[in-house]
């Protein structure tokens, strides 16, 4: 077993990203379902759940309502967690190989309530630089993305009417342009999620935004399922 899957390991990153007292005993109540979600055997997909913090997916199945609407930048299991608790689900995806297999999985779960579409990166054709923070530039901070745009990706939400949705997941590739092009896709009241916001480059050009435009939510570090990180899902509500 790797240290990085022990109690040891676990109760030093509580330590590490706790802000208060409260906050180390909420991670550390985590546990036991973070050590069960290490077992070879679970992933999401299987799990039928969102691969987010477990402060996160927790507020998640006591928020959402049958009635919701939800668009995601990236599928997976949290497409099924979804699909079983709303009344639609709209996917982009940018790995046609992992699309594939995701939608042959929800037709196996027999989810009527789903529409995904196969959006990949393109290749850079005017020489510019990345700058993945940049919300106008389409870009990924992954090194096999960087010379690939994902301008069509990210405005893949604009095909639906402005305030569709009552839950939009940010968690697939050129995350700051995603979160600029699906803000007037939210109703008020609504949620943008936006999964391992600690990369600060992600939400730099919407502090503005964020402050005035949205309440938050959860902002803190937490651990999450079938991973041994500890990472942040950034989730606010719009106004």
């Amino acid at each position: 077993m790797a240290w990085q899957h022990t109690a040891f390991y676990f109760y030093w990153q509580a330590l590490r990203y706790a802000k208060s007292w409260s906050h180390f005993k909420q991670m550390m109540a985590y546990f036991p379902q973070w050590k069960a979600a290490l077992q070879p055997d679970r992933n999401s997909v299987a799990d039928e759940s969102a691969w987010i913090t477990f402060a996160a997916l927790h507020y998640l199945e006591g928020w959402l309502k049958p009635a919701h609407r939800v668009f995601e930048y990236g599928g997976g299991g949290s497409t099924l967690f979804f699909g079983k608790r709303t009344s639609f689900v709209a996917t982009v995806e940018n790995d046609g190989e992992w699309f594939q297999i995701l939608t042959e999985k929800i037709r196996e779960k027999g989810y009527q309530n789903w529409e995904g579409v196969f959006i990949p990166g393109e290749p850079v054709t005017d020489g510019s630089p990345p700058r993945p923070a940049d919300p106008n530039a389409f870009r990924s901070g992954g090194k096999p993305f960087k010379n690939l745009s994902f301008e069509k990706y990210a405005r893949a939400i604009t095909r639906y009417p402005l305030a569709s949705f009552d839950l939009i997941l940010v968690d697939g590739r050129a995350r700051p342009s995603c979160i600029q092009q699906a803000l007037p896709y939210l109703k008020p009241g609504g949620l943008l999620v936006v999964d391992n916001a600690e990369r600060n480059y992600y939400t730099t050009a919407f502090g503005e935004v964020f402050r005035t435009q949205f309440e938050p939510v959860l902002t803190k570090y937490s651990p999450g399922p079938y991973a041994a990180i500890f990472t942040i899902t950034l989730v606010l509500k719009k106004m």
